[in-house]
């Protein structure tokens, strides 16, 4: 009988463990998706004004746009938006699908999704006294 509650303890206690560290390695395997270089395909804008507005920006020769997150947790990004070229490098780290991003004195905050060879990064910002609420959707293709 002694034997028999040892066993049950020593089982539970093994299945326990074995869920504890199949949670624990979930969240840093999501991390490891984003890491490499992304090209930006389309940018989708919601605006919570009185009639919501929706804007949808797609690549083109005028807007260009390639992220690549490193392991290190440094950021670089090139930028040609409307034309104007801008470079730079920054700082990203995440938390389950929560991404932040600082670049200088801004900082984004938002969610992030990996599909396959699709990174999807939505951020929203709140309504204040001078700007209407929006949701932005940005589309990125893995690049190899």
């Amino acid at each position: 009988m002694k034997t028999s509650k040892i066993l049950l303890l020593l089982f539970l206690t093994s299945m326990l463990s074995g869920q504890n560290n199949l949670f624990n390695k979930s969240p840093l395997l999501n991390h490891k998706k984003i890491i490499g270089s992304w090209i930006f395909e389309s940018m989708t804008t919601i605006k919570k004004a009185k009639r919501e507005e929706i804007t949808i920006l797609y690549k083109d020769k005028k807007n260009l746009e390639t992220l690549k997150f490193e392991d290190s947790g440094a950021i670089n990004f090139n930028v040609i938006n409307d034309g104007i070229e801008k470079n730079g490098k920054g700082i990203w780290f995440a938390e389950n699908n929560y991404l932040t991003i600082i670049v200088e004195s801004d900082t984004t905050y938002g969610t992030y999704s990996v599909d396959g060879n699709t990174l999807m990064l939505i951020i929203n910002a709140e309504e204040t006294e001078n700007t209407y609420g929006y949701s932005t959707i940005l589309k990125y293709i893995h690049q190899k």
